[in-house]
């Protein structure tokens, strides 16, 4: 019961900040210009800012390993590969099958991240979304246009990915953070609690934004499909992952973020990339909103589980 009430503790405030969020859009104060607006904010400001702070004051002897940096890499990339295998040959259209396999591996781990790991190990545990990040970030760049390729008709541009990846403002922020922590490079005071201030509303506005982006649009139209998409992403994928994670070991901070990136909700940006590349749009939106909805609970039991059984 005690496992269960703190899991509470963890999951509630987010879930209602969700709401709040919603409330806001629903009573006229966040639109559609205002989310968009918000996300450009909270993506090129925002969480840099966070991850640049985070990475400068890492404490590198609590730093994970290659093996947790290799589980994340090709953790994605399995995912990935058993969706371009399996899907499209139960979609035949590559519009929605592209945007199913992008759905399915690409989580909004960006987002969630922060403010779960905040909440389940302090600020202790944000270094490892920073570490996370430049892993998780490049990689889903560049399987997503792989993964729409095929309803776009046009050959996926290495220079293109390559350019996004390298100009990308929560990789930079990371490098930086990095070479900051490699120099021991400190900066004056005020500056010091301007780049704390602006971290710290990372996380609510992100879910203020998140909840107010959430719409349900073309959600019966696609049912049958969306059903076993959501079984598949929001339990089979994060219960198969985060069982191997267990049986390799991993404990305490590095199994918390493994949890949280493989049962995390589909990424909000896959939708407009989605939409840019040719896929199904009303599907990709329709997924956005139900794995949000669904993975309030559907995380909130691999936290207790972990809880439960004293793995973090």
């Amino acid at each position: 019961m005690q496992e269960f009430l703190i899991t509470l503790d963890i999951m509630l405030p987010l879930l209602l900040t969700l709401c709040v969020g919603a409330l806001l859009r629903r009573i006229g104060l966040m639109n559609d210009a205002t989310t968009n607006g918000m996300n450009k904010l909270i993506f090129k400001l925002l969480l840099p800012v966070l991850l640049f702070k985070n990475m400068r004051d890492l404490d590198t002897t609590a730093a994970p390993g290659f093996g947790f940096a290799a589980f994340v890499l090709f953790g994605i990339l399995g995912v990935y590969a058993a969706a371009q295998l399996i899907v499209p040959r139960f979609l035949k259209d590559p519009r929605q099958s592209s945007v199913v396999v992008q759905a399915l591996f690409r989580t909004n781990f960006a987002i969630l991240g922060v403010p779960l790991m905040q909440a389940i190990f302090g600020d202790a545990g944000l270094a490892f979304v920073a570490l996370v990040l430049p892993i998780n970030i490049p990689e889903n760049n560049i399987l997503s246009v792989f993964a729409l390729t095929p309803c776009s008709g046009q050959k996926a541009d290495a220079k293109k990915i390559l350019r996004q990846i390298v100009t990308n403002p929560m990789i930079l922020g990371v490098v930086l953070g990095a070479v900051c922590l490699l120099l021991n490079v400190r900066l004056p005071k005020a500056v010091d609690k301007v780049i704390g201030n602006i971290a710290g509303l990372t996380s609510t506005v992100s879910l203020l934004v998140l909840g107010a982006s959430l719409k349900i649009q073309g959600v019966m139209q696609h049912r049958k499909t969306l059903c076993w998409m959501l079984l598949f992403k929001q339990l089979i994928i994060p219960l198969t992952l985060a069982g191997l994670a267990v049986l390799l070991g991993f404990r305490g901070m590095e199994l918390g973020v493994l949890v949280i990136l493989f049962g995390a909700p589909t990424a909000v940006s896959s939708f407009p990339m989605a939409q840019a590349m040719g896929g199904d749009g009303q599907l990709a939106a329709s997924q956005v909103v139900l794995t949000t909805i669904l993975s309030m609970g559907t995380l909130f039991l691999l936290i207790y589980l972990c809880k439960l059984c004293a793995f973090f």
